[in-house]
């Protein structure tokens, strides 16, 4: 009887100190969606996994002594706050990315874990996307008609990409493969930014300039994860929002070196990266198309430049064989490249023909 008790017994992942905190998920997919029943299955897919969770009844109280509105990221006081009052060892931010009930459902979701303390950094990054009729397989038996099976699917797999971090066998950001089917349409790379690997940065907001709500942040998300997993320290997007907020920096025709060396050395980054999204589309063939610069905090100068486009359909011929159904995934592929270039392990000196320097800010 010990024996048997011994094996049923539910196993902790080794690397969790203390239970995590499920902040509310922010919904960023630009319609209406129910994140409520999102928040009950996440938290379903990760007690499955065995995750300890701080009661979902004290987090409410939590947030509502500290008003905290915005559950997008985490800054240091909530940081510091949530492990002195709920004894969480992290906070978990979710993020719905895309939402589509009917024919067929399309469900993206994004997991970010923060530790918990007076210096919050993220520990874990990943996120995913699937679409009903993605793998239909031979007579459709892969076609998932029900977003409820949809999602399932799409948090089972999150928690235990998750789970498997926390027990030490998981990458702690999962990047996407870059492909010279998603490099920029042209970039251009400073000699100066070298091999950056393990430098920190801070990703700003990306402007938007779509019709797609959201699609700003959708971006920066993308590339905080993008850059994690090439080998960059990002800093928690909580933080950079919050000084932003604090200092009133407002990045309207966005960001300046002015605004970046300010930004810089707030957050205490090596690197600053910003860009502006000009589509973001998931209506028919996906779409996406944005640009990217990285700025540095020690010289003031821009050591990256790029512009990148694509389609979901792009260097498919036959059959839709490797076509991308969702902006999400096809961002992802797209913003790796970018990383990867940045962090000067990726691209190579073919994909990145030199564009002119950007002309000097006028004079105020």
């Amino acid at each position: 009887m010990l024996v048997c008790a011994c094996a049923s017994a539910p196993r902790r992942p080794r690397s969790v100190p203390g239970p995590i905190a499920i902040f509310p998920p922010v919904n960023l997919s630009g319609i209406g969606a129910p994140v409520k029943e999102l928040r009950a299955a996440l938290d379903s897919a990760l007690r499955a996994q065995r995750i300890p969770l701080i009661d979902e009844v004290a987090l409410e109280l939590f947030l509502s002594k500290h008003r905290v509105r915005y559950t997008g990221g985490v800054d240091r006081e909530v940081a510091l706050a949530a492990r002195a009052e709920l004894g969480a060892e992290s906070i978990l931010i979710a993020t719905l990315e895309l939402y589509q009930r009917e024919g067929p459902p399309k469900l993206g979701v994004g997991l970010r874990l923060v530790t918990a303390g007076d210096d919050p950094a993220i520990a874990f990054i990943d996120s995913e996307a699937r679409t009903g009729d993605q793998s239909p397989g031979p007579f459709d038996l892969g076609l998932v008609n029900g977003l409820p099976e949809l999602r399932a699917g799409v948090l089972r797999r999150l928690a235990g990409a998750l789970s498997s971090f926390l027990a030490g066998a998981g990458t702690p950001a999962r990047g996407c493969e870059a492909s010279g089917r998603f490099l920029p349409r042209s970039a251009f790379r400073s000699p100066r930014l070298g091999n950056r690997g393990g430098q920190t940065v801070a990703v700003l907001p990306f402007l938007n300039e779509t019709q797609r709500r959201s699609a700003g942040d959708l971006l920066a998300l993308e590339s905080a994860r993008q850059l994690a997993a090439a080998g960059f320290r990002v800093v928690e997007p909580g933080i950079v929002r919050d000084e932003l907020l604090r200092y009133r920096i407002v990045m309207e025709n966005g960001v300046s070196l002015d605004t970046a060396r300010v930004v810089s050395e707030l957050l205490r980054a090596d690197l600053v990266v910003a860009g502006a999204v000009r589509d973001y589309s998931d209506a028919g063939v996906p779409a996406v198309d944005f640009t990217a610069i990285v700025l540095d905090r020690q010289n003031s100068e821009i050591l990256w430049q790029s512009t990148s486009y694509n389609r979901g359909d792009d260097g498919v011929w036959f059959f839709d064989a490797g076509a991308i159904s969702t902006a999400s995934a096809l961002s992802c592929r797209m913003v790796a490249a970018v990383a990867h270039g940045i962090a000067g392990n990726g691209a190579t000196p073919q994909a990145l023909a030199p564009l002119p320097p950007p002309p000097p800010e006028p004079a105020p």
